[in-house]
Order: structure tokens, then sequence, then C-alpha cells
């Protein structure tokens, strides 16, 4: 081979990944390799993080803006005579939470479904369940919330996003554990 013709011979080699990159792509590969193992073991926690972000992102927004939208119609009942009345007044952060929570509810059980868990069962009850598992972590957030904002007084955004971390892990084992847990065989 001619020096010049021998030059293009090792460029075109190093452009293919051949000859000096050899030990550089079994590196890439082997690293591939190795996030793809850890990937098959801890995908779907990965998975329920970052969908678990959006739904909390969906949720509190919701909120947000039916607290925004909802706040100055409730909180004039607080003057009325009727004592049911004048509790949803005072209270109306909880009104909107559990509004809020309705319609969150099944959107969250959708993206967990398809995007985390990929769940093969009815999509109907999937919800239904997902109504079960996050009514223990609605009455706790209802709780929490009443303790941070009617109690110590803190803006309800505020105490809503206080909430936020322990309902994401219980909400976690809950769907893991029940919600689209596969039937045994």
């Amino acid at each position: 081979m001619a020096p010049d013709s021998n030059c293009r011979h090792r460029d075109v080699e190093a452009a293919r990944g051949v000859g000096a990159n050899d030990g550089t792509n079994q590196a890439m590969a082997s690293k591939t390799e190795q996030l793809r193992a850890v990937y098959d073991v801890h995908g779907e926690k990965l998975r329920f993080l970052v969908v678990g972000a959006w739904n909390t992102l969906f949720s509190y927004a919701l909120f947000a803006v039916l607290l925004y939208l909802l706040g100055p119609i409730l909180k004039p009942l607080a003057l009325s005579e009727n004592t049911l009345v004048q509790w949803i007044g005072a209270h109306y952060y909880l009104v909107v939470q559990w509004l809020a929570w309705v319609v969150a509810v099944p959107q969250s059980t959708l993206t967990l479904k398809w995007l985390v868990f990929r769940s093969k069962g009815h999509w109907l009850s999937e919800i239904g369940r997902a109504f079960f598992v996050y009514l223990p972590m609605q009455g706790l957030s209802t709780v929490m919330l009443w303790l941070f904002s009617g109690v110590l007084g803190m803006p309800p955004l505020l105490g809503q996003f206080l909430t936020v971390g322990i309902a994401a892990v219980l909400s976690y084992l809950g769907h893991k554990n029940f919600t689209f847990k596969a039937p045994a065989e």
C-alpha cells in the first residue's frame, strides 16, 4: 500500500471506530450494558420519579388555579349565619384541595398505568382502586393542610407544598403493592 493510501485507511478505520478507538468503543459498550442492567432493576422506580414529578406538578398547579378561581367565591361564605357554610368559607382551601384531588387522581392513575407500571388491567377499575389508595393520603393531606394553614397560619399554597413529599412515598408503596399489582397466577 502506498503511504498516502495507508493514512486514508487509518482515517476510515478511525471514523468507523476501528483500530485505536477499539478500547474506547468497548468501554462505552460496557457502560451502556451497565446502565441497561441498572435500568432493568430500577427502571420502574426511575419512571415513577419522573411521572410522579409530573403528577405532583399537575396536581399542585390544579390546586393553585382552583384556589385562585374559587377562593374569592368561597371565602365570603365565612360570614354566613349557617355554621356549615361558615366552616366552608373559613376553610375554603380544604374544599379546593378535595376538588383538585377528584380531578387529579384519574390523570395521575392513567400516567402511572401507561408510563410506569405498564399495567394491562382495565383503566376504569384501576382508577377506582387508585381513589382507594389515595384516600388515606388525601385524609392525611387534609389534616396536614389544616394544621399548616388553619392552625399555624401558613398560606394554603405553602401548606399544600409541604404535604407533597409524604404523599409521594405513600403513593408509590400503595400503587406498587395494590393498584397495579399483577394478579396471582
